[in-house]
């Protein structure tokens, strides 16, 4: 175990591999909570032309 430390914090390439990695579980979880959030929030479709936007 003390050789897997020493090789993720210890060389540039365990560094490399630590950062690569982080990427690689931070976007998988960003893909798993988009899917929840777009669940939650549907899609209505466009405004009528009654309904006022707070852009326009």
């Amino acid at each position: 175990m003390d050789q897997v430390f020493n090789f993720l914090f210890g060389t540039r390439l365990g560094v490399g591999v630590l950062f690569f990695a982080g990427i690689v579980i931070f976007g998988i979880a960003a893909f798993i909570l988009e899917k929840r959030t777009h669940k939650m929030y549907v899609d209505r479709g466009p405004k009528g032309d009654d309904e006022d936007s707070f852009w326009n």
